[in-house]
């Protein structure tokens, strides 16, 4: 009697071999982003994409795209997730925004997508709206600030980095400020605006090192030593560098370091300490050349494993296909066995016998299709030029890097041999070399930097407010007028750069938030007060809770204080119109 029972446990057995627990599309995102691609590859194989809905097919062509785009299969990546996008009407709006997320990279490097990465960053805008999350909003600018910062248009790209921390501090995000601070001081450092880099390196920088993170204080410290080159601070930037590199060596962080020795050179040189200059230009060349090789070595290598992975497959998927064989002698043997069970059980073992079988004759065949279809990829066209794309990228930036090293070198040997040799006429000829090389080498520069400008033009603050004014009054939106008197002389430069940013703020909360067709900026220089007041006609708010909630007040406020001034503002909603006035003594 305890026959039918034993069988019935072997049948639950055999069949259990056959639930697979298949993982979340999710945690297979999860997973590519901790670098588990082979891992992903495999639990994705699990799905029989047939047989998934619109919303799940669109999941796992998302997942698929994306481990093409790490193998950089650029190409095939980008066609893979055109897929996603054809089903936009099913998928979640988070596939929808990963896979712009990742187009708009691949757009960014192929250059025959380069023209769809604007429309890409618009429609994941638009998704951020809907969904109403910071996070995404600024991601989503930050990928139209990358692009102005590689067109050179600063202008533009400082006006994105005031958006996404507007919506950093409305929401709290610590980490997201940090970096977009960072950001701001860079765009004022390549705009050689080197007050600005100043103020927003050296704050960043103090917040950078409350968090540890050894990396990201190392890249601060490494900011900070070029603008202090910039300005001609060399000792403070040699201090500087020399923690940069102990940060980065700390970590070993190859990529890091390489630059630091490059930057850590030309500080030197700046030092008059040529020879040490002379011996980090050799070390960062050594290293670039040592990086470059085994950078080479892990693309064939990757390839290679590649090759070998799909012959592993192919042999495994046979061997499972003849296990299967085997299985099959054993549910004929549990079929007869269990003749006395009735119809239901031979139906049930004869159904998942089939399906097993099925499923691996399905897998050998697509394995051989796989591999056959990876071997014509190392060939096809597609491959070759997502290939020569990104090489000639490489090329592009190690020949601006090593000329510009290179270049410094050489400048640094003659200025040894300049110092070593006696005769007048050689020293000369060396002197006149010096000189040509030396202009040879800022020509360089000058190519991948802008002209030198300045927050504040050569005539002051005044000069710099009224230009403001006529370029705001060229839009046609409001008249600015700008009115002074009693001003005598020039102030600090610091002191008329904080006052030209509080005016530039002040008017540009009018511009947001306003609605005011006519402003005006009065200052009046007494013997001990500067008097500030900035008027307008629009529609008028509370100051109580907009110094508390909004358009950026309490900021300003803030600094007038710092300056040891007096801030106030007279507002009604029901009479419309602001005038808020401020005092700064003058010391």
């Amino acid at each position: 009697m305890r026959f039918p029972l034993l069988l019935l446990t072997l049948l639950w057995s055999c069949t259990s071999l056959f639930a697979q627990e298949l993982v979340p599309f999710n945690d297979m995102l999860t997973m590519l982003d901790k670098g588990e691609i082979a891992k992903t590859k495999l639990a994705l194989e699990q799905y029989d994409f047939s047989s998934l809905s619109k919303e799940d097919q669109a999941s796992y062509l998302l997942n698929e795209g994306i481990i093409e785009y790490k193998e950089n299969d650029f190409v095939v990546a980008y066609k893979t997730l055109l897929k996603v996008k054809n089903l936009k009407n099913f998928a979640r709006k988070m596939v929808i925004y990963n896979a712009n997320d990742y187009m708009i990279d691949i757009a960014n490097a192929v250059f025959e997508y380069s023209t769809a990465a604007p429309s890409l960053i618009e429609e994941n805008c638009n998704i951020a709206e809907e969904l109403n999350d910071p996070k995404l909003k600024i991601d989503c600018i930050f990928n139209s600030f990358y692009s102005e910062l590689v067109g050179e248009d600063y202008q533009l790209a400082l006006k994105y980095n005031y958006q996404m921390q507007r919506i950093a501090e409305e929401n709290d995000l610590q980490k997201e400020l940090l970096d977009i601070e960072n950001n701001m001081g860079t765009i004022h450092y390549f705009q050689g605006r080197n007050d600005s880099a100043l103020f927003y390196f050296e704050r960043n920088l103090k917040r950078s090192r409350k968090t540890k993170d050894t990396l990201s204080i190392a890249q601060r410290v490494n900011n900070m030593a070029m603008l202090k080159t910039a300005i001609g601070e060399y000792p403070a930037a040699l201090d500087n560098i020399n923690e940069a590199e102990e940060l980065a060596r700390s970590q070993s962080d190859h990529q890091l370091l390489l630059t630091i020795l490059r930057n850590k050179a030309d500080i030197l040189t700046y030092n008059q300490k040529f020879e040490a200059a002379t011996d980090f230009y050799y070390q960062h060349l050594d290293m670039n050349d040592t990086l470059s090789a085994s950078q080479n070595a892990q693309q064939l290598n990757e390839l290679q494993t590649k090759y070998e992975t799909a012959e592993k497959e192919l042999l495994n998927a046979e061997l499972e296909a003849e296990n299967s064989k085997s299985e099959s002698r054993i549910y004929m043997l549990l079929f007869l066995l269990t003749m006395a069970l009735g119809t239901a059980g031979y139906f049930l073992l004869n159904f998942y016998k089939t399906k097993k079988i099925m499923v691996a004759r399905k897998l050998a065949q697509e394995q051989k299709e796989l591999k056959l279809m990876r071997d014509q990829e190392l060939a096809s066209i597609d491959a070759m030029i997502a290939g020569q794309e990104k090489e000639r990228l490489k090329i592009a930036s190690d020949l601006h890097d090593d000329l510009g090293s290179s270049l410094t070198a050489i400048r640094v040997s003659i200025e040894n041999v300049k110092e070593r040799t006696l005769d007048n006429d050689s020293r000369s000829i060396l002197e006149n070399a010096h000189h040509i090389l030396n202009d040879t080498y800022l020509k360089v520069r000058t190519l991948s930097h802008t002209q030198n400008s300045r927050v504040l033009s050569e005539d002051g603050w005044i000069s710099s407010l009224k230009d403001l004014a006529h370029k705001i009054n060229k839009s046609g939106d409001l008249d600015v007028e700008v009115i002074h008197s009693g001003l005598k002389g020039r102030l600090s430069n610091s002191t008329e750069l904080y006052l030209f940013r509080i005016i530039q703020e002040l008017i540009n909360n009018i511009m947001k938030h306003a609605h005011a067709t006519e402003a005006s900026i009065n200052i009046t220089g007494y013997d001990n007060i500067l008097d500030i007041m900035v008027e307008d006609n629009g529609k008028g708010f509370d100051p109580n809770k907009v110094l508390k909630n909004g358009m950026g007040l309490d900021n300003i406020k803030k600094r007038v204080n710092d300056m040891n001034g007096t801030f106030t503002v007279d507002s009604n909603i029901e009479k419309g119109g602001c005038t808020i006035s401020i005092e700064i003594p003058l010391v």
